[in-house]
């Protein structure tokens, strides 16, 4: 803006005004009008913002200097233990830590329920770093540091600090909106150096904290995230301003969004209208003001976002017994003061236990034993045991507190104690062939029934024949050891009863023959024999004779005192059966035709006939086939042992000793 080109008028000797004086006295007059029209100004902006909080007490809520409670995020995934975030802040805005489960208590649909857990967490904060560019922000100092150069290494310094693993979300806005949105606090870093703004030809507008808010205001990638706003901005000349930022406050409140101001510009105008609406919406939202004109010293930013990054997980058993939409809230007492959270509505998913009868067999048969298949007085199997699976549609598995079998629809079995999974059904009662119907019911710890489906199970009863013929095969082994037994005393009977009759009439007959002198036995004189004593000849001995014969073994392997049996030509057959065999061996494991050794032009050959106990030679066991025998086999008969032998045995050579060579 061009200077002000006035003539210098002064009084001339004649009392009039020259030039010189008249621009003077000009200059003074406008120089009053100027600053009377600015103090004017600064006048009636004042009162115009008197009148707004006087008469509009509505524009702007009164600043947060209550303590407040609120809760978010109620889960229900773990039901019936419900849990969600807590937090709790003071008067002074800062987070209350350290509360115990005993001083909160939940209020479930209105009721009271107990808090179980309550622990205290560490979470990330969604900040927004909004910057209103404008003249102010350039002006530098002594050092030729700008004012936003001062605001920037504050910023840097921050960030720079802030750990990855904390989980902070940062974005910057400008008045053209959103540089950089929910992004690391490096990459927010290396963002923010890289924006120099044109200061000279920006002029500052609401709009960017409107921006601000905005990205604040959008989805937390985390449960419990707090939100905050530091908002850095010269003074604006804007007569919107008050409607904007009532707009604005009433958007940051709902929200438990804190809006903090950097009013970074000259000392005069700390004071100026849009200084002090700004100043009340800080306020009003829980946030703090500071004014910043090149000397004072910039507060960390971290004081604004501490009290943000503390979160309770409150855990409590829920008492509800139905699905649908449900409220939460809490009272929290702070030094015996109460603090009541606004309620929170939640929807639950609720419904009873479904059992299910697992691997239920369609049939099951009755019939006697098989070891007495003719006991009509016992059927089995006499009870049938059954498998229970319980599912909870709801997705919330509990504890089961009753379960009970129904027959037909009459109880049939109750579990009231674990196990309740497994039930025994009593099949002692069903003696006639039909058709039941099964089901299970559950109740669970919420006190919730549900039932199964009613499932069919055919039940088929086979009886035992009955009858004289099957008395007789029931009692078979009694009745034929009878009729022995009773065969034999009648032949007892007949043996001893003929013998007494026969030794009667013999005694009778003596008698008489004693009695009579013409039949009385008379003793003779015998002589010694005069001749000589003839020798009786026998047969030469078979054995001698046998080109083979069979040795009997003991146990020990030592022969038998018994004579041995010789083996004629062409064969010899063995076994126990007179008819059958030619050789009789007393031994009751043998068959009745047990083996047959043949002579053959190679010599002797064994062969079993399919007999019971078997037959081996040297513990190899012998087939229909047959096997040589050698002289010196030794021969099994089932348990009889023998060694053949051969008559003309054959000359084994002696071992010949060869000297090694050396």
């Amino acid at each position: 803006m061009k200077p002000l080109r006035t003539k210098h008028i002064t009084r001339n000797q004649k009392g009039k005004l020259s030039p010189r004086a008249c621009s003077a006295s000009a200059f003074h007059n406008s120089s009053f009008i100027i600053h009377n029209s600015s103090f004017i100004f600064h006048l009636s902006s004042f009162l115009f913002l008197l009148s707004s909080f006087i008469f509009h007490p509505s524009s702007f809520a009164s600043a947060q200097t209550s303590a407040y409670a609120e809760i978010s995020a109620p889960d229900a995934s773990a039901f019936p233990k419900i849990s969600a975030l807590l937090d709790v802040y003071d008067a002074s805005g800062q987070f209350v830590g350290g509360l115990k489960p005993s001083a909160v208590a939940a209020l479930e649909d209105g009721n009271p329920r107990p808090v179980q857990e309550l622990t205290e967490e560490p979470v990330g904060a969604q900040i927004v770093i909004g910057v209103n560019p404008g003249p102010a922000l350039g002006i530098r100092d002594a050092e030729g540091v700008t004012r936003y150069q001062r605001v920037q290494q504050m910023l840097g310094g921050w960030a720079a600090a802030r750990p990855p693993e904390a989980g902070d979300n940062l974005s910057l806005v400008t008045i053209a909106g959103p540089l950089i949105a929910h992004t690391t606090p490096e990459a927010w870093l290396a963002s923010f150096v890289a924006f120099q703004p044109n200061f000279r030809a920006t002029t500052p507008n609401i709009k960017s904290l409107a921006f601000a808010l905005d990205a604040a205001l959008a989805a937390t990638p985390q449960v419990g995230m707090k939100r905050a706003v530091l908002f850095i901005t010269p003074h604006m000349e804007d007569p919107e301003l008050e409607a904007a930022l009532k707009t604005i406050g009433e958007r940051a409140l709902a929200s438990r969004t804190r809006i903090n101001i950097w009013l970074v510009d000259g000392e005069q105008y700390f004071a100026h209208p849009s200084a002090l609406l700004l100043q009340a919406i800080a306020a009003q939202t829980g946030g703090s003001f500071m004014a910043f004109s090149g000397r004072e010293t910039l507060p960390d930013p971290e004081t604004y976002f501490s009290p943000l990054r503390r979160v309770y997980r409150l855990t409590y058993a829920s008492s509800l017994t139905s699905g649908g939409d449900h409220t939460l809230s809490v009272d929290v007492s702070l030094d015996g003061a109460p603090v009541s959270s606004a309620p929170q509505t939640f929807t639950l998913n609720v419904q009873p236990p479904n059992p299910i009868l697992a691997a239920l067999p369609d049939q099951v048969t009755r019939a006697a034993p098989p070891d007495e298949p003719y006991n009509a007085e016992v059927l089995v199997p006499e009870e049938l045991s059954l498998q229970i699976v319980f599912d909870f549609p709801d997705g919330h598995p509990r504890p089961i507190l009753r379960a009970a079998l129904f027959v037909d629809g009459a109880l049939a079995a109750e579990n009231t104690s674990a196990p309740f999974d497994r039930f025994t059904w009593d099949l002692r009662g069903y003696t006639v062939s039909g058709q039941h119907a099964l089901k299970v019911e559950a109740t669970d710890s919420l006190g919730l029934t549900g039932e199964s489906l009613s499932l069919p199970v055919t039940v088929t009863v086979v009886k035992p024949a009955t009858g004289l013929v099957v008395i007789l095969a029931r009692y078979r082994y009694i009745i034929v050891w009878g009729a022995v037994a009773l065969a034999g005393l009648v032949l007892l009977s007949i043996l001893f009863g003929s013998r007494l009759r026969l030794s009667r009439r013999k005694r009778k007959a003596r008698r008489r023959q004693y009695a009579d002198p013409l039949t009385q036995p008379v003793s003779a004189v015998v002589e010694p024999p005069t001749g000589k004593k003839k020798t009786r000849r026998t047969k030469p001995d078979q054995e001698a004779d046998a080109p083979a014969r069979l040795i009997r073994l003991n146990p020990d392997g030592e022969p038998a005192p018994v004579a041995p049996i010789p083996i004629p030509s062409p064969d010899l057959t063995l076994g126990a059966d007179p008819v059958q065999s030619a050789c009789i061996l007393d031994e009751p494991t043998l068959s009745p035709l047990h083996a047959r050794i043949q002579q053959t032009e190679a010599g002797y050959v064994i062969s079993d006939q399919n007999s019971v106990a078997g037959t081996w030679v040297n513990y190899e066991p012998v087939t229909r086939e047959g096997h040589p025998l050698k002289h010196g086999d030794r021969v099994h008969f089932g348990h009889l042992a023998y060694r053949f032998e051969l008559k003309d045995a054959p000359v084994i050579p002696e071992p010949v000793v060869t000297p090694a060579e050396s």
